[in-house]
């Protein structure tokens, strides 16, 4: 398998997982010892309380996360202010082969995206 498909595999799976996490966190028993907010989660809690509010919610939380995750990837490709200073590479460990090799790596993540799962 492509190792850069792995790679935004494993990208859209973290994303996936804080994203339920999140939510999960929304209930009344949510076990939150992984947030450092529990305030702030109680009173999200309160504030959706319906379906929509949710939904909403979490259509949020993946943009949000699929941005960061973009931008990141972004400056690996070295199109942003940190190329002037120096350049990023993923590197296949115990070889030279560069993730970056088969294209824009934050154009190609986007991509696999709009591939894998319905774009809210």
């Amino acid at each position: 398998m492509d190792k850069q498909k792995l790679l935004f595999e494993q990208l859209k799976f973290y994303k996936d997982y804080w994203v339920k996490a999140s939510l999960d966190g929304l209930e009344s028993n949510a076990n939150l010892i992984w947030s450092d907010n529990e305030e702030g989660y109680e009173r999200l809690r309160h504030l959706l309380k319906d379906k929509e509010d949710k939904v909403a919610y979490e259509s949020i939380l993946n943009e949000l996360i699929r941005g960061v995750i973009h931008s990141l990837l972004v400056m690996i490709d070295g199109v942003d202010d940190l190329a002037d200073k120096f350049g990023i590479d993923l590197v296949i460990e115990g070889t030279i082969e560069s993730l970056k090799d088969n294209g824009a790596l934050h154009e190609e993540f986007i991509g696999y995206l709009f591939d894998v799962e319905e774009m809210i």
